[in-house]
């Protein structure tokens, strides 16, 4: 039987064009994970793995992406893109895998778009009965709550210009002051951070890990610090049906997806659903002692493919430096 071609590359290293350069920390955090990626498909028997070179800093370089993606594509089976989900960079990666006829081995393009907007995220899962995290417009009827708020970029990855303001007037008055429009708000939430690891397919999820997050303030700026694979339990199961709520209300999620909450004495609220490899995943091997790509590329194979839950886990910290840009 022929090998599976398997095209993993990371968009940004690779010369992707894109609205503005990706500050150190993010860079940083996709080389490790391409690297974890590339060699997990490496040891697995069957798989052909190709990639693209990394982009020489020329403008020649980035105008000659496309067609250089296309040839890339056109040598694969199958394309496992890592992109951010931002500036609508991964829905575009996904339309055009499958508009070449390829395997897309990451979530469907309209997930995608789903998950790339704070505020069609939380409607999606509140929708579907998930608890999540109440997410507003700058323009919205606010409710009259003490305490916190949390500004964040409607399409933004990961904590990237995330800011922390004492009040609801203060979060406000940065807002106008920056003419931050594409901006949303949220109460600040008290509690745990953490992160999970899922394997999604037509709306089921299986738990690979359930992560302790590492976030510093600075400034009233948040900074990812880096994941404790396995940090957390799951002692009731209430993180497992967290994440079926998550996959049943976002159907076509399929792959690896990565889920941000916090733990609250009330139990955990969500704040965000990423459809693409998150900084856990760098640690997940390790963790579970099973390949994680190899899960999702079994999962070509429907729903039965869906794996047993991991046996014994270990906690494997990911760190990612002390989070500056």
């Amino acid at each position: 039987m022929a090998p599976l071609k398997v095209l993993a590359f990371d968009y940004a290293a690779a010369g992707g064009p894109m609205a503005r350069r990706l500050p150190r920390s993010l860079r940083r955090q996709g080389d490790m994970l391409l690297q974890a990626l590339q060699a997990d498909l490496r040891a697995l028997p069957g798989v052909e793995l190709t990639t693209m070179a990394p982009a020489q800093d020329t403008a020649q370089e980035q105008q000659a992406f496309s067609e250089r993606l296309e040839a890339c594509m056109e040598a694969a089976d199958a394309v496992w893109p890592l992109a951010s989900e931002s500036e609508g960079l991964l829905e575009s990666l996904s339309r055009d895998i499958l508009r070449a006829n390829r395997v897309l081995l990451g979530s469907a393009p309209g997930a995608v778009r789903v998950a790339s907007s704070k505020l069609g995220v939380a409607r999606a899962l509140a929708d579907g009965g998930v608890p999540v995290a109440p997410t507003y417009s700058p323009h919205a009827a606010l409710p009259d709550e003490r305490g916190a708020w949390v500004v964040k970029p409607d399409d933004g990855a990961g904590c990237l210009d995330i800011r922390l303001f004492s009040d609801r007037a203060a979060a406000l008055a940065w807002i106008r002051a920056a003419a931050a429009q594409s901006y949303v708000l949220q109460p600040f939430i008290a509690g745990k951070l953490g992160s999970l690891s899922l394997l999604c397919c037509d709306g089921v999820a299986r738990v690979l890990s359930c992560n302790l997050e590492r976030v510093a303030m600075r400034n009233n700026r948040f900074h990812f610090l880096g994941s404790t694979v396995n940090g957390l339990g799951d002692h009731d199961g209430s993180l497992d049906r967290l994440a079926q709520q998550v996959a049943s209300a976002i159907p076509s999620l399929w792959g690896y997806v990565g889920v941000d909450f916090v733990l609250t004495d009330c139990g955990a609220v969500v704040l965000d659903v990423n459809p693409r490899l998150t900084a856990a995943y760098a640690g997940l091997h390790a963790s579970i002692g099973r390949n994680p790509a190899g899960l999702v590329i079994e999962l070509l194979k429907g729903p039965a493919a869906m794996p047993a839950p991991p046996g014994a886990r270990r906690a494997v910290s990911v760190d990612l430096g002390d989070g500056t840009d």
